[in-house]
């Protein structure tokens, strides 16, 4: 009996794994995108922040190459303490446009390669050109359009201080993981960011908090559900809880 019940164990864990190697990626996806790092913050020691991206992803298969259009739906930051707030305006956001990038499948596996993405600055070589610090470089562009360099964040320290800043960043990520089955795909990032503070409404920010990669690699990862095609951004975000419960 115990070998009969081994069998069909087997059978049936062939036949799961035979379906989603099958599976065609092509369609519209929506996606989270957890980035965590450590910060030491005046008063409440060190905490863990992390950066929350859910996008929509459309993706087109060839064979074992996949091409994917990312477009951010919403962006988040957990500061890991209420004495502390951060905000990406709607400018912000709207202003990501749409990244493409490469990925390769291999059965069930999944690896997006390094891509990265420059915010509020163009670059001869993004990889390695370091950034600009000068807001009138010309290398540094208004690319949310409110009037102001690079990028405008949002930021509170406990109510009392506010301020508009100007940032330019440098980000990239590495995604790696697996079909979990044919409408959910799931895995772990590595990732990196590069920030310049160009200026602020209030020089108290000017000077941001000492960060430290977090050391548990497993609170960096991303969720993928399949969506129909005709879903949007905004139904993305009205049903994000449910499309990434796991």
């Amino acid at each position: 009996m115990r070998a009969l019940v081994l069998a069909i164990l087997l059978v049936i864990f062939s036949s799961f794994t035979a379906t989603v190697q099958s599976v065609d990626l092509s369609g519209v996806w929506a996606q989270l995108v957890v980035s965590s790092q450590l910060s030491d913050v005046p008063f409440a020691g060190r905490v863990r922040q992390q950066t929350i991206s859910v996008q929509r992803v459309v993706i087109t298969q060839n064979g074992e190459t996949v091409a994917m259009e990312a477009q951010t739906c919403a962006l988040e930051f957990v500061s890991g303490t209420p004495l502390v707030q951060l905000i990406f305006p709607e400018r912000f956001v709207n202003s990501l446009g749409i990244d493409k990038k490469q990925a390769q499948v291999s059965g069930s596996e999944f690896v997006q390669p390094r891509a990265t993405y420059l915010r509020g600055v163009r670059l001869q070589d993004p990889e390695r050109d370091p950034l600009p610090t000068d807001p009138k470089d010309p290398r540094v562009f208004d690319q949310d359009d409110d009037g102001n360099p690079g990028m405008t964040i949002k930021a509170s320290v406990v109510g009392l201080f506010n301020a508009d800043i100007y940032i330019i960043q440098r980000d990239w990520n590495v995604l790696r993981g697996r079909l979990t089955s044919s409408t959910t795909l799931d895995g772990l990032v590595e990732w990196g960011s590069e920030q310049v503070i160009l200026g602020a409404t209030n020089p108290i920010f000017l000077n941001p908090n000492p960060t430290f990669p977090d050391p548990n690699l497993n609170n960096s990862f991303f969720r993928s559900t399949r969506v129909s095609p005709e879903t949007s951004c905004e139904q993305i975000r009205a049903q994000r809880d449910k499309l990434f419960a796991r």
